[in-house]
């Protein structure tokens, strides 16, 4: 493990001193490629690396005198500032690929492709990101059930702020939907939400976790999921359902909304 950690910054060095020349000549998912392997491997490389330093050196030099509230905290705070820092590469990543651009055709249009990430990338990888760690975590609750108790009454709440929770991610979703013709942004969640939904059944018929506190975070996420399943389902069918979250989401549109470039022909 010691020799691994001291692999990786080598492999980094390397593989940068190997990649850079390409600067410029090839895109993966409209970010020249060369930037998109530092900000998405070399960064979480590195920040992996600077976190196992920081635990094996909480446990083995400061483990006896840390209370495990401190070493949260600290690890904690580290955190918080490596994801600051990862978001400024990631910032540098995408401004260094609009240079590469602008360079070869001096008639690229900056707003348009930056737009592709703002409309369409960053939404979709957000909210299928967040999905998906919510599953991770509802799915570990199953095999690591929760070490506390609540009544009957209090668990139905929890299960019911799923339902709620799922509602505001759906119109959070409606909101962000771009309405571009030729693509069909909420097309594509209602699939994600419809193939969650399936997924989280099957989980349930082949290990049915205990209805009780102790899968808490099993039955907030499958109430959330369901809830994402159900709307997307009743928008489609309903013209009722689909009027009134338009109405919703009326309320909550800033002044250029709708306005967006044309991206799909």
């Amino acid at each position: 493990m010691f020799v691994l950690l001291f692999l990786i910054p080598i492999f980094v060095i390397i593989s940068g001193l190997l990649v850079y020349p390409h600067n410029g000549k090839r895109e993966f998912l409209k970010m020249d490629l060369v930037q998109f392997f530092y900000a998405f491997v070399v960064a979480p490389l590195l920040f992996i690396w600077l976190k196992s330093f920081m635990y094996i050196f909480l446990k083995n030099e400061l483990g006896d005198s840390l209370t495990q509230l401190q070493v949260f905290v600290i690890d904690t705070g580290f955190s918080v500032l490596s994801l600051y820092v990862f978001a400024f590469v990631v910032i540098h990543s995408l401004t260094a690929t609009f240079n590469r651009r602008l360079v070869r055709d001096p008639l690229y249009d900056i707003f348009a492709h930056s737009e592709f990430f703002h409309l369409w990338l960053s939404h979709i990888v957000m909210f299928i990101g967040l999905l998906s760690s919510l599953t991770i975590l509802a799915f570990l609750n199953i095999f690591l059930p929760l070490d506390f108790e609540i009544n009957k009454i209090w668990f139905y709440a929890v299960c019911g702020s799923g339902i709620l929770g799922g509602t505001f991610a759906f119109l959070m979703v409606w909101l962000s939907d771009p309405k571009q013709e030729g693509a069909r942004f909420m097309r594509i969640m209602k699939l994600v939400f419809g193939l969650f939904f399936m997924m989280y059944s099957v989980v349930y018929f082949i290990f049915t976790p205990s209805f009780d506190a102790s899968a808490g975070m099993f039955w907030w996420s499958f109430s959330s999921v369901a809830t994402l399943a159900a709307w997307s389902l009743f928008t489609y069918k309903s013209v009722r359902a689909y009027t009134l979250f338009d109405r919703i989401s009326d309320r909550f549109k800033h002044l250029t909304w709708g306005t967006n470039i044309q991206l799909f022909k």
